[in-house]
């Protein structure tokens, strides 16, 4: 049979033979889904919540929409299943078995995005999959990454809007990420970070280039200028911001409306981008972009028969596999956790709770509670405790915080003393009204306690695949403090935390039994 030139063919017939040509992608992508159902939803559930990885959503349909836009060249290229993928399919997805057994959400994810492009590589071969090579890729940003960066963005947008401050002759000091003027007081706060803008202008970027721009050399220059161009006009914005409140005494930019002008900013700094991206690109296309190509005389189906054979095969050994972890995991438990009651103490109503300055928010605990400890100075320590039992929602998670984020922001983490036996973490957090707030947490497992995040969820991790309940609890402390006193109430507070200890640590513990 001979060949048939693609651009000879009509739409109608290109479009019905791309149609059979995805047939075997849309087998691949269904049954990646049902495997990986669980680390999917829990993906789906971060792009719909957090405002950072809404895009998220967009990106699969955006990836087969740019998949459609190659499909001249993709049905030009023989379907030729690669089996040597495999040497990468395997560790994707051993690193989903253990997010699993550890509940690692981003294990799972980095995992199964991973490895949907590598299947799809897999079944149709390195000549087709290299036709629609930016879309596999372009899959990864699926995943919800990139929140650790908020602090050293933050301390970026601080130094260099201090920096501008100080040329256009404003008088200024900055405490951590307090900047103050004359005027008043302002907190490069979280939501000041730029890290929605960031990570926005990095995947319109990378489209960008890849839609417009021909030459390697251009493409990457456009991508890095969307790296630097957002946290550029995150300083000018925050600089902008503390000028307009400055010339305006305060009326302006000051409160929600500096987040309304933020939008607004970022729309802009879109449209700039773009704009630059205009003056980059080339104004014709590359040399032999629009050369004729040749349609293969083949049955898509058939000739993905044995990858889609081979990806089934692999699938199947994967879900077998992770439903032998899932029953190695303890069913939800349908007893009675609570908490050991200190006579001393008492547990705050839901009401008290309500009123409360600073609450933890962390996502279905099997059991929690609020209490409340007098001390010497005109605040109380509140003392919070959620325990999670195995099986039962994951203790150590980027959506659990140690404060809502919109009421609170980290100023710094504290060094404690080395003599310190007791570990726990410790940071300094305030209000956007100026309010401060130290806060002590550390975790609770069977056998130990852990300062740290990711040795904690790395010890879950080796008791569930021990076969052991991976059982844990967080405590956290909180007192508001004052600036003037902060020396004198942090190293109280040190000590109290230090007294509390192995009371709550055993009362959590406990909750356990």
């Amino acid at each position: 049979m001979q060949e048939q030139a693609v651009a000879g063919n009509s739409n109608k017939e290109i479009n019905k033979a791309f149609t059979a040509a995805m047939v075997p992608v849309i087998l691949v992508l269904l049954g990646w889904a049902a495997v990986f159902h669980q680390g999917l939803v829990t993906a789906v559930s971060i792009w719909y919540n957090s405002d950072i990885f809404n895009h998220c959503l967009f990106v699969i349909p955006g990836t087969f929409f740019l998949i459609y836009l190659k499909r001249k060249a993709l049905l030009a290229q023989p379907v030729k299943p690669n089996y040597w993928v495999m040497v990468l399919i395997l560790p994707a997805i051993v690193l989903y078995g253990i997010g699993l057994a550890g509940d690692v959400q981003l294990f799972m994810h980095a995992a199964m995005f991973g490895l949907l492009p590598l299947l799809i590589w897999m079944v149709l071969g390195n000549k087709a999959a290299w036709q629609i090579l930016f879309p596999l890729v372009f899959i990864l940003f699926c995943i919800p990454v990139g929140e650790e960066l908020v602090p050293y963005l933050q301390q970026i947008a601080a130094t260099f809007s201090v920096d501008l401050l100080e040329l256009s002759g404003i008088p200024v000091f900055r405490s951590g990420l307090y900047i103050e003027i004359p005027k008043g007081r302002f907190l490069v706060a979280e939501a000041c970070s730029g890290i929605s803008f960031f990570i926005a202008s990095l995947v319109i970027g990378c489209l960008y280039a890849y839609l417009n721009m021909y030459s390697a050399k251009r493409r990457f220059v456009f991508v890095l200028l969307s790296v630097i161009f957002p946290i550029a006009a995150n300083i000018v914005r925050v600089y902008g911001i503390i000028l307009i409140a400055h010339l305006s005494d305060m009326k302006y930019a000051v409160g929600a409306d500096h987040l309304i002008y933020g939008w607004f900013f970022f729309a802009f700094v879109i449209i700039c981008l773009i704009g630059i991206g205009e003056l980059l690109r080339e104004k014709v296309p590359a040399q032999g972009d629009d050369k004729e190509l040749t349609m293969q005389p083949r049955a898509p189906i058939s000739a993905a028969t044995s990858g889609l054979i081979a990806v089934g095969a692999i699938l199947c050994v994967a879900a077998g596999w992770y439903q032998f972890i899932a029953s190695a995991n303890p069913e939800k438990q349908v007893q009675q956790f609570e908490f050991a009651n200190d006579p001393q103490v008492k547990p705050l109503s839901e009401d008290e709770v309500y009123w409360l300055a600073w609450k933890a928010k962390f996502r279905s605990p099997t059991v929690e509670q609020y209490q409340q400890l007098t001390t010497p100075y005109v605040f109380p320590i509140t003392v919070y405790q959620a325990f999670y039992a195995a099986g039962d929602g994951e203790l150590v998670s980027s959506l659990n915080r140690l404060y809502d984020q919109d009421r609170w922001t980290r100023v710094e983490v504290i060094d404690l003393p080395i003599s310190n036996e007791n570990p726990f973490a410790l940071e300094l957090v305030s209000s956007p009204a100026g309010k401060l707030r130290l806060i002590a947490s550390w975790y609770v497992l069977s056998d130990q306690t852990l300062a740290g995040k990711q040795q904690t969820k790395l010890q879950q991790i080796f008791s569930t695949l021990g076969g052991e309940p991976a059982h844990g609890a967080v405590v956290i402390m909180s007192m508001e403090v004052e600036r003037r006193f902060l020396q004198a109430q942090q190293k109280w507070f040190i000590d109290k935390v230090s007294q509390s200890y192995p009371e709550l640590t055993q009362q959590s513990r406990l909750a356990g039994n």
